[in-house]
C-alpha cells in the first residue's frame, strides 16, 4: 500500500470530520492574521527554520487569500477543502495550523488523534511559540 500525499491526507480528513471543517478553515485564518499582525517582529527573529521567512509568508498570504475568497465552500465541498488547503507547499502552512489546533482544548479529541496520525505532532516552526503563545 503506498502512503497518502498530502492532497489524499486532506480530503480524508474531510471525509472523517465534515462537521469540524469549519473550524479548521476558522483556525488556519486565525493562524494567518496572527503571522501577519505580528509580521515585522517574526521576520526579525527568524531563525533555525528549514524554511525562510519569505517562503513562509508567501504561504501565509495564500492561505488567507484561499479561506476568503472560497469562504463556506471550504467547509462544505471536501474535494474543494482538500484542494485548495493541502495542494503544493500551501499544505504546509495547513498542516502547521492543523497541528497548532490539535494542542487547543477546542479541537474534538478524535480530530486531535488524527491529525498527529496524518500530520505527526511537531510544529515546522517554534519560533512564534518561545515568543508569544499565540497557538
Amino acid at each position: 500500500m503506498k502512503p497518502l500525499n498530502n492532497l489524499e491526507k486532506g480530503r480524508l480528513l474531510a471525509d472523517l470530520f465534515p462537521e469540524q471543517l469549519e473550524n479548521i478553515c476558522k483556525e488556519v485564518l486565525k493562524q494567518a492574521e496572527y503571522f501577519l499582525e505580528n509580521e515585522e517582529h517574526i521576520r526579525a527573529h527568524w531563525a533555525g527554520s528549514i524554511v525562510t521567512d519569505n517562503f513562509w509568508y508567501s504561504l501565509v498570504q495564500n492561505a488567507v487569500r484561499r479561506t476568503k475568497e472560497c469562504g463556506n465552500r471550504l467547509y462544505k465541498n471536501h474535494r474543494w477543502f482538500s484542494d485548495q488547503l493541502f495542494d503544493g507547499y500551501d499544505a504546509v502552512f495547513t498542516i502547521y495550523c492543523l497541528v497548532v489546533y490539535a494542542t487547543k482544548a477546542e479541537c474534538n479529541y478524535r480530530l486531535r488523534y488524527c491529525i498527529y496520525l496524518l500530520f505527526g505532532e511537531e510544529k515546522l516552526l517554534d519560533l512564534t511559540q518561545k515568543e508569544n503563545n499565540h497557538g
